[in-house]
């Protein structure tokens, strides 16, 4: 070969390969600007909800498909899988969905937590490993009492010598985990009586006065009552005062709580503002964790929905999903694995 031609071709070569070189650049650039943009346009998402249709849960995923479709780009497919209380859909979720990001699910979260401290066989799953999108609504509780009762306040109830009869459904159920809770943070002397059908049941024979003192259930829907004067607002969940209350005091205000006491109702609180959370599976990309948050977050401001949630009266509660990991591994920490053969008893057997 001549040294002239082949010079030339070594030159052809080089330059081919800067370009070449250049455009790939180019493309892992574009690639990583729009990378989970260009991956969920025009994909399928499936969108699990663990109850059955048209409960709360299935509500919620149908109302937001729409803004999510339009959000992420993605066709949305809502898929019903019940089963033990939302364990047998949060455990699929878990263990069986790819982590690719093209699977996300609507679980209850403070049902689950509560079953996984309890170590029930149905649970599946780790709660602090799962890819958390983040929440989109919180149910805020009260403490209720009974007009026939007396009680006023938590101090009123600290000081009755009989047992305070509390409404509940089953010993597992969110009425009862509250009312054990509380019942163990306060030093009260109490007895659950579970086999309600629901909190509309329990909630009517606190009013009726005669077979139940006291429960637990969500502050909305019972507010009229409450100005009514056929229940008393005792107190409240959470950190803050409920703003259409502000005269009932949180749980965690009651004077006089050790730091044994206040465990247990922060972890109450904890279970409570887990509320309804969007995971995925462990394992899905950071970056299209981040995009699918993005869109959630942005489609619980979307005015349609907005107006959905007013008007069935949800409350719209937005948590990213880093807070939500963040809470989850806070409640998780409150009270460690060794400590959970003591929130069994608690829960199943002491006060009932």
């Amino acid at each position: 070969m001549k040294p002239r031609l082949e010079k030339k071709i070594w030159i052809f070569v080089l330059v081919s390969t800067v370009i070449f070189l250049g455009m790939s650049s180019q493309q892992a650039t574009a690639q990583k600007k729009g990378g989970a943009e260009e991956f969920y346009k025009g994909a399928t998402l499936n969108f699990i909800v663990p109850h059955s249709p048209g409960g709360p849960f299935d509500l919620w995923a149908r109302a937001l498909a729409p803004y999510l479709e339009k959000h992420t780009g993605s066709r949305m497919i809502v898929q019903n899988i019940e089963g033990a209380s939302g364990l047998v859909g949060g455990g699929q979720l878990y263990a069986i969905s790819k982590p690719d990001g093209l699977t996300i699910g609507i679980l209850p979260l403070s049902g689950m937590a509560v079953a996984e401290m309890l170590e029930f066989d149905a649970v599946k799953y780790d709660l602090d490993k799962y890819t958390y999108i983040g929440r989109v609504e919180v149910i805020s509780r009260a403490l209720f009492a009974s007009k026939a009762s007396g009680f006023k306040s938590i101090a009123d109830m600290q000081k009755s010598t009989k047992p305070i009869r509390f409404g509940t459904m089953d010993p597992t159920s969110s009425s009862s985990v509250d009312a054990a809770f509380l019942a163990e943070a306060f030093g009260l002397k109490a007895k659950l009586i579970p086999g309600y059908k629901g909190s509309k049941e329990y909630m009517l024979a606190l009013m009726a006065g005669r077979e139940l003192d006291a429960a637990s259930t969500s502050l909305g829907g019972y507010g009229e009552q409450v100005r009514k004067g056929e229940l008393v607002l005792v107190a409240v969940a959470g950190k803050k005062r409920d703003p259409d209350f502000p005269a009932a005091p949180t749980a965690l205000e009651t004077p006089g709580l050790k730091p044994e006491d206040k465990k247990w109702l922060e972890l109450l609180d904890g279970i409570t503002e887990g509320g309804r959370t969007i995971a995925a599976p462990p394992g899905v990309p950071e970056e299209r964790r981040l995009f699918l948050d993005k869109a959630l977050m942005s489609s619980l401001k979307e005015p349609g929905l907005v107006e959905w949630a007013r008007k069935v009266e949800y409350n719209v509660s937005p948590l990213s999903g880093k807070e939500c990991k963040e809470l989850v591994t806070k409640m998780m920490e409150i009270v460690p694995k060794s400590e959970r053969p003591r929130i069994k008893e608690i829960i199943t057997k002491k006060y009932f």
